[in-house]
């Protein structure tokens, strides 16, 4: 298997048990970067760049904003 790290992250990543999770301090972090956001949807917690659900995007190490307001977090990583 690839490096996780090496592409951007999809939506099947959140079924992936060996790549981890953020500590709750990023995800919360990350997610107030979202909420201040233009491009975020409150009702849906969905950005409008790439389409998201930022609720549960933030929680993966993998992830990065699309316009750059935060990036990938490595983990342990284990296939």
């Amino acid at each position: 298997m690839t490096d996780p790290f090496s592409r951007p992250a999809r939506p099947w990543d959140l079924y992936n048990k060996n790549l981890g999770r953020v500590e709750e301090t990023i995800a919360k972090e990350r997610m107030e970067l979202c909420r201040a956001c233009p491009n975020y949807i409150a009702l849906t917690h969905q950005c409008t760049e790439c389409g998201c659900l930022m609720n549960l995007k933030t929680k993966l190490p993998n992830a990065a904003c699309p316009i750059g307001k935060w990036d990938q977090v490595k983990v342990g990583y284990t296939e």
